[in-house]
């Protein structure tokens, strides 16, 4: 869309808790804390308390919170082709494998995490790959953080500023996307990361990332942003002094909101992410929008998936290629045969925080309010059933585009309190919006959520 141009985490037996700063002792998964666990690993008799199967090996002890992905090690089967999709209007159920049967305990989720993201990656977005050890490097200032790279195509460097907002070192952060208006608190530092995005869908890509990996990569631009910010946060890891890395945040609105929720769905060391105002490419389920928000070309211009890779190359032009073709055209689109969506996405932050900020607001059609809406409500029900309902918040309020409101400040600040202060007592997990007439969500499913034993 236009919009503006421009816990303590760890393996272990220990259960999901609300954690704190400082090692977990029992290596679970805590809200705000930082750093392993002293817990155990995997379990030693079948699928234990400290890890899930994967698809074709054993248990996979998932450390939330501490690598990019934590589901790296699981072992998934082949993905389906392009022509064995089938289509179902509804949000698929994000606790299905793909082999068919459900996951019936949360030590599981880890390996379907993994099935969902490589999904993800092979039909939306474009693959996001992770450099060999060495790779990154850098330095961290006061006032800016400075990074380096080899990549197969060369190296190169890139630099974001630093302020540290009355924050005392090693304190906690927040990358903001682009000019942003979220108030941030003072105590808690503030990365700015200004990323550039050509209009247009074709052509040679450009930025570090494409520096890196070739100008002709298939991912779309909201994995190369994110993949900047992942190699940030890789120098904040060898330079922990300035800025605590498994307490920093992410945050943007409109075309940044999109960049903010896939930063903090592709790399869980961020441990709060607060897409604002994010629409078509961000927390708004692909497949509904031509069901509930299908606008038209003149005065409801609502956004369709093909918009994420024609305006801009948000998301791979050759993997969401393959299902949608034009705007404002049901027989032009066929996300719905994508075998995941956004609430998929949402659910692969877990058990990080997010904060989904929306706006509902009648005079921009652009945000698809009806689907964010049902898409959050989804999501907020992939959170409850793995435990983490409180780690989930979503906040509608009406107005002008990117303009922050008051009823988007209290839940801010009590994601804030939680996830980089580490204040277990801040009171999270709310859902509210002014949106009139809002679907019914469960419209929009054809599953119900499990009731799942263990832990993550």
């Amino acid at each position: 869309m236009g919009g503006t141009a421009s816990g303590g985490v760890g393996p272990g037996a220990g259960g999901v808790g609300t954690g704190g700063l400082g090692p977990s002792t029992g290596g679970g998964v805590g809200s705000g804390g930082i750093g392993p666990g002293s817990g155990g690993g995997p379990g030693t008799g079948g699928v234990g308390s400290g890890g899930a199967p994967g698809s074709g090996g054993g248990p996979v002890s998932a450390e939330w919170g501490l690598v990019e992905n934590p589901s790296a090690a699981c072992t998934v089967g082949a993905l389906p082709a392009r022509d064995a999709l089938t289509a179902n209007p509804k949000l698929p159920d994000p606790f299905e494998k793909m082999d068919g049967t459900r996951i019936t305990d949360r030590s599981e989720w880890v390996c379907r995490r993994e099935e969902a993201r490589r999904q993800a990656h092979e039909f939306i977005y474009g693959e996001k790959p992770i450099p060999e050890d060495g790779a990154v490097s850098g330095s961290v200032t006061n006032n800016s953080i400075s990074v380096e790279f080899d990549g197969p195509e060369g190296p190169g460097n890139f630099m974001m500023t630093l302020s540290m907002n009355g924050a005392t070192a090693p304190a906690p952060a927040i990358i903001t996307y682009g000019a942003t208006q979220v108030p941030i608190p003072s105590g808690v530092a503030r990365i700015s990361f200004t990323p550039t995005e050509p209009e247009g869908g074709s052509g040679p890509k450009s930025g570090p990332f494409y520096n890196a990996y070739g100008s002709d990569h298939p991912a779309g631009y909201l994995i190369a942003h994110a993949w900047m910010v992942s190699r940030v946060l890789d120098v904040l890891e060898q330079n922990p002094g300035t800025i605590d890395p498994y307490r920093v945040g992410v945050t943007g609105c409109s075309r940044y909101g999109k960049g903010a929720f896939v930063a903090g769905a592709t790399d869980n060391r961020i441990a709060l992410t607060i897409p604002v105002e994010s629409g078509l490419g961000g927390t708004v389920g692909l497949r509904l929008v031509q069901v509930l928000d299908p606008g038209n070309m003149n005065s409801d211009k609502t956004e369709w998936p093909y918009h994420g890779i024609s305006y801009v190359r948000w998301m791979s032009e050759v993997a969401l290629g393959a299902f949608t073709t034009a705007n404002f055209n049901a027989a032009a689109d066929e996300t719905e045969e994508l075998p995941v969506d956004m609430h998929d996405m949402m659910a692969q932050i877990a058990p990080r925080g997010l904060y989904i900020v929306d706006n509902p607001d009648a005079t921009y059609p652009g945000l698809d309010k009806r689907t964010a809406y049902v898409t959050g409500k989804v999501g907020q029900m992939i959170f409850e059933a793995l435990g983490v309902g409180d780690h989930f918040t979503y906040q509608g309020a009406s107005g002008p585009h990117c303009t922050w409101r008051s009823d988007y400040t209290d839940p801010l600040n009590a994601m804030i309190d939680k996830f980089l202060r580490g204040n277990d007592a801040a009171a999270t997990g709310t859902f509210d919006t002014d949106l009139s007439n809002p679907p019914n969500h469960l419209d929009h499913i054809d599953w119900e959520p499990p009731t799942l034993t263990g832990e993550l």
